[in-house]
């Protein structure tokens, strides 16, 4: 009776258990093999795509530098201009090879190779045919559409330096002229290259290739691994590549795969061994289903006295007061734990990920179609297909003053409360929208209405409900511009584009509004002199008149009437400070010195102002106190009371012909050339120029206002000679007297 009991229990799970422990060892493993192969090519995919986004990303930031510098930097124009040496040219011009460098640690050394001269300026200054880059410089020539960078070379600076491998990049001075001046050469080290991208993988386990133009790998420095034939399961017997790109920056080829090594490809390609494996286990589960069968068939009493004596050496062992549901308790909540953090950084992970998306999509670094580009949408619960989207931008009023008067913990709450807003106010609109924070003091939104005629009007309303709440609810204010509605992706793009236009109008319309397309429209006809009135303004600081403000409210007056957008306001104040500069430096040291601290108030002032309300009054604290110390500085000065006596002399007598440094030491008992150089140091123009702008400013109001003869005019003015006031006077205004009044006359 034993005995068939024991069968009984024997047949009755043994052929069950073979079979289906054999057909579960051979799914799993054919199952753990397949997806561990899946795993190895998406990662290394993933590898391949990160190693290309950070060299595009590195050297197109480089190319797009060395442009702007070649296309804005006076300092390098300057010394592309120059064919001398030019001391000061060179010194500005190393000024922007360390920033460069500075900027990008990768950049191994950059230098000018200017054609006038032949001189090459930079880590290593000498001629074009002494330079140890001669023969590159020589031999370059431009390279095929959409290719700015040299594969792989070797640069040295310096006969007895080690010579460096590199990859050049070119650009001709200027940029994009059929009349070249000279190159602008930038070397990034592929050392530093390779080490910044050794650090995404492990080269124990994978590797990554970069081939240039010519088929060498820049990442190893020497020829390019050919990897072996692909044998099972896709890997080589060495190397395998999984992976291979190309960059749409470079045109290079990147490929990754997996190195083989501690029996990895033997793990991963030879199924027969995992096979092999299943079969020991089948015939070790046959054996213990015998073992245990035979240990059933004892008594009861066995049995149970067995598990009693299991359970205590069970619980001697662990040391834990629960025993084994305690411990399964405690496994179970470690487990939920787990799960909980890691749902918490998968959601912190997708709000980077629609951040980052964001940004790609509108800014166009990206290509998606439309269908995809919904389908994304999708994923963070946005259907909006069918629907109208509107963009806009808000941006945070007198953002320095924001972050001065609120610490970190504040200004974080406070965008919070924004962003809070603008989410609720769309949703009981009945609105969908994104929104991402672009920089520190812009939120930029995306809002889907279904097609009506009043769509944009309700989006409007949406963004003015959110700007008046912040108003009256926070010590904060909000600028908006505001695109046009659009139904595809690229018209999205567009209404982005203009959003952040229109808030470069925020200067001349205001702010604390919402700024629309129509309000940016500039008059057709800009006839304001912004360069006389610079000018006038210009003079009347250096020489500290009273009524330098006049000039300072026509210039913002001009262009507030042009509606100017904040970058050419920006470039108009830069020319203004440039030209003001150039006044100053021509009078004594001491007001140079003053200069220079005003220089220091006009820098902080580009950062600070939101509208040109805001820029008029800073500009009035700033030119007020630089007026009062020079007015100090000049009544410091003895011979002040007397120049300006003689000025007003000149001034009220300058129509007398025999008026000269001679006729005026005469008469102030003043040695001519003392008089001369304190004139010239006081009011900044010699006695001559002086002498000769008065007289042919009453000239020209005489030939606009009055019909009186030439000759007339020329003595009245103080020259006895018609000749020599027509000399003058060309020489001064570019035309002759009759020719200046002809062409008043024409204009009338």
């Amino acid at each position: 009776m034993n005995k068939m009991w024991f069968r009984r229990l024997l047949l009755s799970y043994l052929p069950v258990f073979f079979i289906v422990t054999m057909i579960l060892f051979v799914v799993f493993f054919q199952t753990l093999n397949e997806q561990n192969r899946r795993e190895a090519i998406k990662a290394n995919e993933f590898l391949a795509q990160q190693v290309i986004h950070f060299t595009d990303t590195s050297l197109r930031d480089i190319d797009y530098r060395v442009v702007r510098e070649i296309l804005t930097n006076a300092d390098v124009k300057r010394f592309f201009s120059r064919s001398s040496m030019d001391v000061h040219a060179n010194i500005q011009a190393l000024k922007v090879i360390d920033e460069l460098k500075f900027n990008y640690p990768i950049i191994d050394s950059v230098y000018f190779v200017r054609f006038s001269d032949g001189f090459v300026f930079g880590d290593s200054s000498n001629t074009a045919g002494e330079f140890q880059d001669a023969a590159f410089i020589d031999g370059y020539k431009p390279g095929e559409p959409g290719v700015k960078w040299t594969g792989q070379r070797e640069f040295k600076a310096f006969l007895l330096s080690e010579s460096e491998s590199v990859i050049t990049l070119v650009k001709e001075a200027p940029y994009n002229m059929s009349a070249k001046q000279g190159y602008f050469v930038v070397n990034v080290s592929l050392s530093k290259l390779r080490e910044m991208i050794g650090r995404m993988y492990n080269p124990e386990i994978a590797f990554v290739n970069m081939l240039d133009g010519s088929g060498r790998n820049v990442l190893a420095g020497e020829e390019a691994r050919q990897p072996e034939p692909v044998g099972l399961a896709g890997i080589s017997r060495s190397e395998a590549v999984l992976s291979s790109y190309t960059s749409p920056y470079t045109g290079w080829e990147v490929s990754s795969g997996l190195v083989d090594k501690n029996g990895l490809r033997l793990a991963l390609t030879f199924y027969n061994v995992w096979f092999v494996f299943a079969i020991a286990a089948v015939l070790f589960g046959v054996l213990w289903v015998i073992y245990v069968t035979k240990r059933n068939y004892k008594p009861i009493q066995q049995l149970v006295s067995l598990i009693e004596t299991y359970s205590l050496r069970s619980k001697g062992e662990k040391g834990a007061k629960e025993g084994e549901f305690g411990f399964i308790q405690n496994t179970l909540e470690s487990l939920m734990n787990e799960t909980k953090q890691y749902q918490q950084q998968y959601r912190e992970k997708l709000i980077l990920q629609k951040k980052y998306h964001f940004h790609q999509v509108l800014e166009g670094s990206v290509e998606i179609s439309d269908e995809n580009w919904i389908s994304e949408l999708r994923n963070y619960e946005l259907d909006v297909e069918g629907k109208l989207a509107t963009a806009h931008v808000m941006e945070i009023d007198s953002y320095p003053a924001f972050v001065e008067t609120y610490n970190k913990r504040d200004q974080s709450l406070l965008k919070f409360t924004l962003y809070s807003i603008i989410h609720e106010t769309a949703k009981t609109s009945g609105a969908a929208v994104w929104a991402e924070w672009t920089t520190d003091c812009r939120v930029s939104i995306i809002l889907w209405m279904p097609p009506s005629p009043d769509a944009a009007r309700r989006c409007e309303a949406i963004v003015e409900a959110c700007r008046a709440w912040i108003e009256q609810n926070v010590r904060y204010n909000i600028t908006v511009g505001q695109g046009e509605p659009g139904e595809t992706l690229e018209e999205l793009r567009r209404s982005y584009e203009m959003a952040n236009y229109c808030l470069q109008f925020k200067a001349v319309l205001g702010a604390n509004r919402i700024i629309k397309a129509k309000e940016t429209v500039r008059p057709q006809q800009e006839i304001h002199e912004y360069f006389k009135t610079i000018a006038q303004l210009s003079q009347s600081l250096r020489l500290a008149e009273p009524d330098w403000q006049k000039p300072l409210d026509a210039f913002i007056g001009q262009i507030r009437e042009s509606r100017l957008p904040r970058k050419e306001i920006e470039s108009l104040l830069h020319f203004f400070i440039h030209h003001l500069e150039g006044e100053i430096m021509e009078l004594a040291r001491e007001y140079r010195n003053i200069w220079r601290n005003v220089q220091n108030e006009l820098r902080r002032l580009a950062k600070r102002w939101d509208t040109l309300g805001e820029l008029r009054e800073e500009l009035i604290r700033i030119f007020d106190a630089m007026a009062g110390h020079m007015n100090e500085q000049r009544e410091a000065n003895g011979s002040k009371a007397l120049m300006l006596e003689i000025r007003s002399y000149i001034e009220a007598n300058y129509g007398n012909s025999e008026l000269s440094l001679d006729y005026l030491s005469g008469k102030f008992q003043l040695n001519a050339k003392y008089l001369s150089k304190v004139f010239k140091e006081e009011f900044g123009e010699n006695f001559v120029d002086f002498l000769i702008g008065l007289r042919i400013d009453s000239a020209k109001k005489l030939l606009s206002e009055t019909q009186k003869p030439m000759q007339a005019i020329s003595s009245e003015v103080g020259y006895y000679n018609y000749n020599s006031f027509n000399r003058a006077f060309k020489n001064v205004v570019g035309l002759s007297p009759r020719d200046f009044r002809k062409r008043l006359a024409e204009a009338n």
